[in-house]
């Protein structure tokens, strides 16, 4: 899987977690030093993310 379909599935959950999402779609993707994908959105918030055992996915 690469670093969008990865983006996709990691943003698609994110918005899942909240109940009104205001952040609009994805305006970019890409791997920071450690491997994590850093996903940026339309309004300029961007969130590193993981996927844990199990297939949690973390985001900070």
């Amino acid at each position: 899987m690469g670093i969008r379909e990865k983006a996709d599935h990691f943003a698609e959950q994110h918005r899942k977690a909240f109940e009104n999402w205001e952040h609009g779609g994805i305006k970019d993707a890409w791997r920071d030093q450690d491997g994590n994908i850093c996903i940026a959105y339309e309004d300029g918030r961007w969130w590193r993310y993981r996927e844990k055992a199990g297939g949690v996915i973390e985001w900070w």
